[in-house]
């Protein structure tokens, strides 16, 4: 095709014919211009479509992992739930006058209480490859990128929080490890770690339940974990609940 143009164009100047050449000249440049428009056009046709293909993958990996992080924010919304309502029953036994509650009892609902703590790590193998690799602007869909940058920020003020409601709980087993017996309650409840043998002390006298201010660490542990799923991990499953549906709008 080169050799064709060519050949015109020296048939053209042999000829003298100055004034058709000129005109075949612009109308060659005209081809070429038109030539590489086409290929670029096509090459973004072919970057549109590539595009697309990593944008089904990227929506598929996300549904597949916020479906899995609804279950486990299900299961902590529960374990936090059975975390404070055990402290709420420890309330039951705080003050002046100590009601009679068996040493076993106690120690039971301790580790329901202290032992454990509600954190909710959730599945970011796909959210961080789309905040290292920058593949947010993918997603085509502006409410879903906004939703998704919306769900990390609570996703922050949720672990903020996890960690306040830890400190409280950390106040109150203080307590527990100050004024009573550890070694006895390991024995009582025969901890699977360690085979504690009897302690020599007197047996746990439950003085830290007289102590005001073991009262107070306790209630305030308690409704920071009420507030915590109330406040977040609530809010938290429904804009997860929202990220489910848009996303499955989303996939083709």
């Amino acid at each position: 095709m080169i050799k064709f143009f060519r050949k015109i164009r020296q048939k053209l100047l042999s000829e003298n014919k100055f004034g058709k050449y000129l005109t075949y000249a612009i109308g060659e440049i005209f081809l070429v211009v038109i030539g590489i428009l086409i290929a670029l056009q096509i090459n973004d046709w072919n970057d549109v479509k590539k595009n697309k293909v990593i944008e089904q993958q990227l929506l598929t990996s996300l549904l597949e992992e916020f479906q899995a992080n609804l279950i486990l924010l299900d299961s902590t919304i529960k374990a936090n739930e059975r975390i404070y309502e055990t402290s709420i029953k420890i309330g039951e036994f705080t003050g002046p006058l100590l009601s009679s509650i068996p040493e076993k009892s106690l120690s039971l609902l301790m580790i329901g209480a202290f032992k454990y703590e509600a954190r909710f790590v959730p599945n970011l193998g796909t959210m961080n490859e789309i905040d290292n690799s920058g593949k947010l602007s993918l997603i085509s869909d502006p409410n879903l990128r906004k939703s998704i940058s919306e769900w990390k920020s609570q996703l922050e003020l949720v672990h903020n929080q996890e960690s306040y409601v830890v400190v409280l709980r950390d106040n109150s087993l203080g307590f527990f490890i100050k004024y009573g017996n550890f070694r006895r309650h390991l024995d009582i409840i025969d901890d699977a770690l360690l085979d504690a043998t009897p302690s020599r002390f007197p047996n746990n006298d439950f003085g830290f339940l007289k102590n005001q201010e073991f009262e107070s660490n306790l209630y305030l542990f308690i409704v920071a974990s009420i507030h915590l799923n109330k406040a977040f991990y609530l809010p938290l499953k429904e804009q997860t609940e929202l990220l489910i549906k848009q996303i499955n709008q989303n996939i083709n």
